[in-house]
């Protein structure tokens, strides 16, 4: 049994555990899992994309980092050029390694967004082979979206989170090969349809739960195809009043008569967590996929043998790392690219053999970025393993100072509530907002009824009914809107993306009774969600398929 040095909670290191850690040759963690996640997260930017100069030309840029960020920022094409060398320094064995790290992360210029090969996309971050994406973040091969996050080979659609292949669709979480849904979770391989919960294989379907390959539904109940359009037909979609409503009342529905399966898992051998799909022998691992043998991992695809990954991809025997792919026994990483054998690495790609470095390219036997021998390498990286061990710092992610945002404009805020005091007290900070002094249109102002949008609301400064934030609209988002015969959103943007993954649920299970059978399961539905019939897997075969 160990206590976390962070939060004073027990937790267990297993005999697995221990012979990982020893195939690495790291000594144990010091804090809890939850805890270790919570650091690695503080380090995944998730702030305010803002105007700002860039630092190395001066022309202006769109980035998450604010004017007043401690580090240069360059533009991606410039940061990736030769027109610049980056600083090294001499280690001082005498000094605490974090701090000389720290020292040198200051003095490093730092890329202004994450993603290559997009088209008009500067408003947007983590975007990659992508075209015309508008205030999104965290997606791959999409086209024309605005306001999504962690969407993979979507187009044409509006307010999508953590879906893959929809196409005209608007408000849907967790959804896949979808065309024309909206308002709706988890469902897959339906068109034409509105308020879904769990469906698959639907068609024209409208406030419907755990239905499969159903056409002409509402609330569950058959039509024919002429009284279905006719009953659709009659109500007021276009109205946000009604459409309010409805999304009450299915929420209602989902709660009370929706039967839930007690996880998200999918082809899974030996396998804890939730939203796990093709993987074997993964322990306390969170929308994961096609990986094997890792354990507290959290959205970290084609991993094989790794601990302690977020945003980790196409890696094997890697722990403690944050947003990078094609790693090989690295560890203690951030935002890092195609690196072998390297640790405490930051913003480096095309490395090999690296202890303690930031903004490197195509480097081997560096520490604090300079240059050394392969002999001098290796003694000097033990006389520093040594100290830092002596310091008890070896072993652990970088402290929260070294976060890139404060933390309150990092992804650590998106998953945990955390006052400005009380992460200061772990080392890290918050970061002041931009201001915004906008006199704008109070939101819930706008116009009822789609019919009623016009243009001249483009780029009208509107103010968030919840937050107060100022958000506008764009031509492309308007002509959504009425395509569709969808009102004007009164929320700001990233407000409607928490609100949307809040429905997907958060890290660690509970167990309770199967709502059919009775025995004990292991469920991922907080007691909040009000969900009344949730099943072990066997029942929710026997009652939905």
């Amino acid at each position: 049994m160990s206590f976390c040095k962070q939060c004073q909670s027990s937790f267990n290191v297993t005999e697995q555990d221990r012979q990982f850690y020893a195939q690495i040759q790291v000594p144990e963690p010091q804090f809890c899992p939850d805890c270790r996640r919570h650091r690695r997260l503080a380090f995944w930017p998730f702030g305010v994309l803002q105007k700002r100069k860039c630092d190395f030309s001066g022309e202006s840029i769109i980035s998450s980092f604010s004017p007043d960020c401690r580090f240069s920022i360059y533009k991606r094409d410039y940061w990736f050029s030769d027109k610049w060398v980056a600083p090294e320094q001499e280690v001082d064995l005498h000094r605490s390694f974090f701090d000389q790290l720290y020292e040198l992360q200051v003095k490093t210029p730092h890329f202004h967004q994450l993603g290559k090969n997009n088209i008009n996309s500067d408003y947007a971050d983590d975007i990659w082979d992508s075209k015309n994406i508008y205030l999104s973040r965290s997606m791959a091969t999409c086209e024309d979206l605005c306001y999504c996050y962690r969407v993979l080979y979507c187009k044409d659609s509006i307010d999508l989170s953590y879906c893959y292949t929809m196409e005209q669709s608007y408000e849907c979480t967790y959804c896949f090969k979808c065309f024309n849904v909206k308002f709706s979770l988890d469902s897959h391989d339906c068109s034409d349809s509105y308020f879904l919960y769990d469906c698959r294989g639907c068609r024209n379907c409208f406030m419907c739960w755990n239905l499969r390959n159903k056409e002409y539904a509402i609330f569950n109940k058959s039509y024919s195809k002429n009284d279905y359009e006719e009953k659709i037909k009659s109500l007021q979609l276009g109205s946000r009043k009604f459409l309010e409503e409805l999304k009450r009342r299915f929420q209602e529905h989902v709660k009370s008569d929706s039967y839930h399966k007690n996880d998200h898992n999918v082809n899974i051998q030996n396998c804890t967590g939730n939203y796990i799909v093709n993987c074997k022998n993964c322990r306390e691992a969170y929308f994961m996929e096609d990986a094997e043998d890792a354990a507290f991992v959290l959205r970290s695809p084609q991993i094989k043998t790794c601990y302690d990954g977020v945003g980790l991809f196409r890696s094997e025997l890697c722990y403690e790392i944050c947003q990078s792919t094609d790693l090989h026994n690295v560890q203690f990483a951030c935002y890092c690219v195609d690196c072998h054998d390297c640790q405490y690495i930051d913003q480096c790609f095309n490395c090999q053999n690296c202890f303690g470095c930031v903004g490197l390219r195509r480097k081997r036997y560096c520490i604090l970025n300079k240059q050394y021998t392969k002999e001098e390498y290796e003694r000097m990286v033990e006389r520093i393993v040594e100290r830092m061990v002596e310091a008890g710092e070896y072993g652990e992610f970088f402290p929260y100072r070294m976060a890139y945002n404060g933390f309150n404009l990092s992804l650590a805020a998106f998953y945990y509530h955390e006052t400005e005091e009380s992460i200061q007290a772990k080392g890290g900070y918050f970061e002041a907002e931009p201001e915004s002094h906008a006199q704008g249109v109070e939101a819930n102002q706008l116009p009822d009824r789609s019919e009623d949008i016009l243009d001249n609301f483009i780029g009208k400064p509107i103010l968030c009914s919840k937050t107060g934030k100022p958000y506008n609209f764009i031509k492309k988002e308007l002509d959504f809107y009425r395509h569709h015969h969808l009102p004007l959103p009164i929320f700001y943007p990233e407000e409607r993306n928490r609100v949307r993954y809040k429905q997907l649920s958060p890290f660690g299970g509970r167990t309770t009774d199967c709502f059919q059978c009775h025995k004990t399961i292991t469920v991922y539905y907080p007691e909040d969600y009000g969900y009344k019939k949730v099943l072990c897997e066997e029942c929710y075969l026997n009652e939905v398929y």
